[in-house]
């Protein structure tokens, strides 16, 4: 068994992994001892993080798309008066893992025609990005 004692003198070491595709995030999980494939698909999902902008889309479409994402852990950057629609439109700026990104783009679907359609650009900046 091992004890606190075994540790206390140890130095331990951390270091930021740029992880840029779900291969190589499946690779880290697996070097870790990971060996369950539906965990690793699972847990490389959320390992890979992007960035993704949206142009001019409508305020009210910008708003629904921050809100929905804000609510599944990701993030949302849009003009100061959109909210307020003070501004027609607004670029927008998408950030979040793909695991966050693919339920966005499931959520907003099912959304009016014109979310659809933005998201579908959206979907494909995320899938050209992984490949």
């Amino acid at each position: 068994m091992v004890s606190f004692q075994d540790y206390k003198d140890k130095p331990f070491k951390a270091n930021e992994l740029k992880i840029s595709s779900l291969s190589q995030a499946e690779n880290e999980i697996r070097a870790v001892g990971v060996d369950d494939e539906y965990a690793i698909k699972l847990m490389a999902n959320k390992a890979v993080f992007r960035v993704i902008k949206a142009y001019g889309v409508r305020n009210a479409i910008a708003n629904i798309l921050k809100q929905e994402f804000l609510s599944i852990g990701g993030d949302a950057a849009v003009h100061k008066d959109c909210v307020n629609c003070r501004v027609n439109e607004s670029d927008v700026l998408l950030m979040g893992s793909v695991r966050q990104f693919r339920m966005l783009i499931t959520r907003m679907k099912i959304q009016v025609s014109e979310s659809s359609k933005v998201i579908e650009a959206v979907e494909k900046a995320l899938n050209d990005s992984l490949t």
